[in-house]
């Protein structure tokens, strides 16, 4: 509970944002949240996470991801045991339908953001490598994490178009949080 003497930061905009994206993730493409880590950023990932629909995936996006774990390619061990190309999917079509979270975006590599660029553009994912051709169904917001301090550490600009929303949760202390 708050202190009704002292005025600190409004909580209920990043409860509107969290509510919205639970709402129609893929619609609105997702949020770039602007906090370092720690406990208000993780208690509104939590949130966040809490208003999606049960059962709506959840998927990390690591900062230094390989190609063929978020897009899908082939499943190598799979290939050799039956001897024809098996595919594996990738963690965008785990995260069709809910929500993946990019880890440190400020700091994600531009292919890395080409590929979640397209996929949000075209709700689908295109897997053409390794001889396999698929396109898989692919729908979900991104939550791109920026920790960035300096001016020149943000996230890119081809991700931020395609994110309805801009969350900047740095002036928020742990008690400002409405919980």
């Amino acid at each position: 509970m708050r202190d009704a003497g002292v005025a600190g930061p409004d909580w209920s905009r990043a409860d509107l944002v969290a509510a919205m994206i639970a709402v129609a993730p893929a619609a609105l493409g997702g949020a770039v949240i602007k906090a370092g880590a720690g406990p208000v950023r993780d208690c509104w990932l939590e949130q966040m996470r809490e208003l999606l629909p049960a059962g709506a995936p959840w998927r990390k996006i690591p900062t230094h991801i390989s190609e063929s774990r978020l897009l899908g390619g082939l499943d190598l061990t799979a290939t050799l045991q039956a001897g024809r190309p098996v595919a594996q999917t990738g963690l965008l079509a785990e995260a069709d339908g809910g929500v993946a979270v990019l880890a440190m975006a400020e700091r994600s590599r531009r292919v890395t953001d080409a590929h979640l660029a397209a996929v949000l553009d075209r709700g689908e994912i295109l897997v053409a490598r390794e001889g396999l051709e698929a396109r898989v169904p692919s729908r979900f917001a991104v939550i791109a994490l920026d920790e960035g301090v300096e001016d020149d550490e943000q996230v890119s600009r081809v991700l931020r178009e395609r994110l309805a929303f801009l969350l900047d949760l740095r002036p928020f202390g742990i008690r400002d949080i409405d919980v």
